[in-house]
């Protein structure tokens, strides 16, 4: 269908093929079926394939060799596909492979295209995780304490709207400036902390918080705000927002 789609446009398709390394989300398994998939495209005139797009976010183990063995366990059965590819004639396809947590992985293999998105912006769940990885936050929230419920208690305006919830509730914002909390409980609207340190915090005052998840909390704004030495420099679209994109 792609290919008579181009050829009535006249213009050449370069595509990749996704391949399932193991998340089972997406992709073709990386067997004959990869092999005879990829000697197919390349028989079609207004088909380019370019390579192999291989995603293996179901990797991200703390510890950066065992990280590295499940990649490369993972590899065996691409690269017997590969090898077999090039002896059949073909050039050798490309290879974009990878997320986040296995970008140091990947990065040993100079004939790989890495494609790590999250270290873009950091966030603390990969943070606190993958320590070869020392990339600065580059996305932070801006909060403000609207109420202070009870003594031991204030309530933040950083609910679900906010940041991402699908983590447990201790695993959704760590706030850099606010110490000895613990996050109660968060709502629409609302994000309940308990702090030791109540008497000290007035309502009104400003906490900056890096989401545990910062990509689904991306999406839950329209701008993000550029600040560079202290000062607002620019404001971006977040394109990802919107739930109707046409390219």
């Amino acid at each position: 269908m792609l290919n008579d789609l181009f050829a009535s446009e006249k213009m050449i398709a370069n595509v990749f093929i996704d391949v399932d390394s193991g998340m089972h989300r997406t992709g073709i398994a990386p067997d004959n079926s990869l092999f005879n998939l990829y000697v197919r495209l390349n028989q079609l005139q207004n088909i380019h394939c370019k390579g192999l797009h291989i995603y293996d976010g179901h990797i991200r183990d703390e510890h950066f060799e065992t990280r590295k063995q499940k990649v490369e366990a993972s590899f065996v059965a691409i690269r017997s596909v590969v090898e077999k590819i090039i002896a059949e004639g073909f050039s050798s396809p490309k290879i974009i492979a990878g997320g986040t947590p296995t970008f140091t992985v990947h990065a040993l293999n100079k004939e790989e295209y890495c494609s790590p998105g999250t270290c873009l912006l950091w966030d603390y769940g990969y943070d606190s995780i993958l320590q070869e990885q020392p990339f600065e936050f580059a996305a932070v929230l801006l909060t403000r304490v609207i109420s202070k419920p009870a003594p031991g208690l204030i309530t933040t305006d950083l609910g679900h709207k906010s940041v991402a919830a699908e983590n447990p509730i201790s695993k959704r914002i760590f706030f850099l400036n606010l110490f000895d909390y613990n996050v109660r409980s968060q709502s629409e609207e609302h994000l309940v902390v308990e702090v030791k340190d109540w008497e000290k915090i007035d309502v009104g005052d400003v906490l900056y918080g890096v989401p545990y998840h910062v990509c689904p909390t991306v999406a839950l704004y329209d701008e993000a705000v550029v600040v560079e030495n202290g000062n607002v420099i620019d404001k971006w679209n977040v394109i990802a927002r919107k739930k109707k994109i046409t390219i």
